[in-house]
């Protein structure tokens, strides 16, 4: 054997300024992609939520009985409850055959009910045109809207349970 030896790849790699740019952009357009992927998530999730309260006046207690009234009308009835709380105007989905929207402005003071017309059909007629205008004008006036809010859900789903 002789003495030689062989050396793969030559010297050891030392750190050149080329090659830590490269990685430092890698990792930067790394966390950049990561950021815009996840933009807004927080966001997208709320408005997925069949309950949203933009004033924060809703108790836990309140909400929790709207999720559990929109539950119940998804397991039994097959309608989906949406309600929007905000301090300004509210402006309502467009028309689903499955879905009840309440939307409510606390600063005009305004409500928008939008019923789709199989429940229309099947509520008493005197709680549909109600619902439609003027059911939240009392509770808005006493300054009790909350109560007013599980007031209609709640009627609406005892009507439903007496028609079913």
């Amino acid at each position: 054997m002789t003495g030689e030896r062989i050396e793969l790849g030559g010297g050891r790699g030392r750190f050149s300024l080329p090659r830590g740019l490269l990685l430092l952009s890698v990792v930067l357009l790394t966390m950049w992609a990561y950021s815009r992927h996840f933009e807004g998530v927080a966001d997208r999730l709320a408005r997925q939520d069949p309950i949203l309260d933009e004033t924060g006046t809703l108790s836990a207690d309140k909400v929790k009985l709207l999720r559990d009234a929109s539950k119940a009308m998804r397991d039994t009835y097959g309608l989906t409850l949406r309600v929007h709380v905000r301090r300004g105007p509210v402006t309502p989905p467009p028309a689903d055959p499955a879905m009840v929207f309440i939307g409510l402005d606390v600063e005009a003071k305004t409500a928008i009910t939008q019923i789709p017309p199989l429940l229309a059909k099947a509520l008493p007629s005197e709680l549909a045109r109600e619902l439609a205008s003027g059911y939240f004008d009392p509770f808005f006036a006493a300054g009790t809207w909350p109560d007013g809010l599980n007031s209609c859900v709640l009627t609406i789903l005892e009507a439903l349970r007496e028609q079913h």
